[in-house]
């Protein structure tokens, strides 16, 4: 049996935010691995599914890199190639259609997995609950965006 907590005005919040961040990726890249797509697949089909004629591979890599790493997402993108999902012209990538059916089926599981993680969590906690972290990164002297 585990001991009472602190109350949560006490407790530390990088503890927390760390402990959230690891299960949430864990389940995320858990769903999207049934589906054969890994979660930096995902975050480079997503932005394709919203330029129809394509983007250039450094706009992809400066938009969802900070998520991860930019090499990760230089090999999410060759991945895709190489699995038929991204067509390659020069520095140029779009979708293809096999390419679009994964996005609409991942899309769906990252559907299934927000409805989840927000379970008795009204809109206004969750806004609160990212405000408050993005005030908190402010405040130790860090920087971070989010697309």
């Amino acid at each position: 049996m585990r001991p009472e907590m602190q109350p949560a005005a006490l407790q530390p919040l990088g503890f927390w935010t760390v402990r959230a961040g690891e299960a949430i990726r864990a389940r995320t890249r858990g769903r999207l691995a049934e589906l054969g797509v890994t979660q930096p697949e995902w975050w480079v089909l997503h932005q394709l599914s919203m330029h129809s004629s394509g983007m250039e591979e450094n706009e992809i890599i400066a938009i969802v890199g900070p998520n991860e790493s930019d090499e990760s997402i230089v090999d999410a993108i060759a991945a895709g190639v190489g699995k038929g999902w991204i067509d390659r012209a020069g520095s140029r990538v779009r979708l293809t259609d096999d390419g679009a059916d994964r996005f609409h089926a991942a899309a769906e599981v990252q559907r299934q997995l927000n409805d989840e993680r927000r379970q008795g969590i009204s809109d206004r906690e969750y806004a609160t609950t990212i405000e408050v972290l993005q005030r908190t990164i402010t405040n130790v002297g860090g920087d971070a965006w989010h697309w």
